[in-house]
């Protein structure tokens, strides 16, 4: 099993776990820990951690964090370092996390955090672009028929 960590600027993390709850409902190893303006990197690895004596030795860690080489992924690096059962992506949005969500009891890390590289290209969209190919889609088709 993988456990994940969601952390992020200020209340981001426990919104993401909110909203991710309101779709896969109340997940299992899945623990939000805000970092908020008054903190500094030592209170928030602090706060990781805390979490981490909650987890199995057993199960593999993710971390999911906002923005990479920010205050959570800096107070994340030191668990990381040199421990082959944990490791961290950036740039977490919710397609990730309920990409996560599904896939972690299937896969282990290394291979979870492969598909999330194409799951994260792949929920990045523009909207115009979209619709200038369906658009385009729909014309051909329209063209085939006549």
């Amino acid at each position: 099993m993988i456990t994940v960590i969601l952390s992020g600027h200020g209340s981001f993390a426990p919104a993401l776990q909110g909203s991710s709850g309101m779709i896969f409902g109340e997940e299992d190893h899945l623990y939000a820990v805000p970092f908020y303006k008054d903190e500094g990197t030592q209170t928030l690895h602090e706060k990781y951690k805390q979490v981490l004596e909650k987890i199995p030795p057993e199960n593999e860690v993710l971390f999911l964090v906002d923005i990479f080489g920010g205050t959570p992924y800096n107070a994340a690096t030191p668990f990381i370092l040199n421990n082959e059962r944990m490791d961290m992506a950036t740039g977490v949005n919710l397609p990730i996390l309920l990409e996560v969500l599904s896939m972690r009891g299937s896969l282990p890390l290394k291979e979870l955090l492969k598909n999330l590289k194409k799951v994260n290209e792949e929920s990045f969209q523009v909207c115009s672009e979209h619709l200038e190919k369906v658009t385009k889609s729909m014309r051909e088709r329209e063209e085939e028929l006549l």
